[in-house]
């Protein structure tokens, strides 16, 4: 997605850095038309580096973060999962039909050990994970190729 922002109010979303986006050139399909499903598909909310670092600020020391984002934003996950003090513990790769590329994944995330976020302690001590540390699983194939 490629944005057009100006400084402060006016019309338009506002944007994490207090910008307000005046258009967007979406770069991977159409946008949505449902107004309830389009916050789902695109990022009008933050995108998904917004969403790691308030996990983190809300989750208990124990918690859990589960979140599904496209696979081609999988760098982004782990960038901002990374910057959150989130570790990511599994990503489930999902394929839609067998033979086709994976579409998105599932990764579940912890508080790392000893970050604090809003004066809480987070993580278990059981280590940080970074890519490729065999967090990644078998993918899932919803369906084989005849359908």
């Amino acid at each position: 997605v490629d944005f057009k922002t100006k400084k402060g109010g006016g019309g338009g979303t506002a944007a994490s850095d207090g910008n307000v986006v005046e258009s967007a050139v979406i770069r991977q399909g159409a946008m949505p038309t449902s107004v309830q499903s389009a916050p789902a598909r695109c990022e009008f909310r933050g995108g998904v580096e917004a969403y790691c670092a308030t996990a983190s600020s809300l989750l208990s020391p124990d918690g859990t973060f589960v979140v599904c984002e496209n696979w081609l934003n999988d760098g982004r996950v782990w960038d901002g999962a990374e910057r959150a003090g989130l570790d990511v513990t599994s990503v489930l790769p999902v394929v839609g039909r067998e033979g086709k590329p994976t579409l998105f994944a599932v990764y579940t995330m912890r508080k790392r050990a000893g970050k604090e976020m809003n004066g809480q302690r987070g993580g278990n001590g059981d280590g940080a994970q970074r890519r490729g540390d065999g967090v990644t699983r078998t993918p899932l194939v919803v369906r084989d190729r005849e359908g």
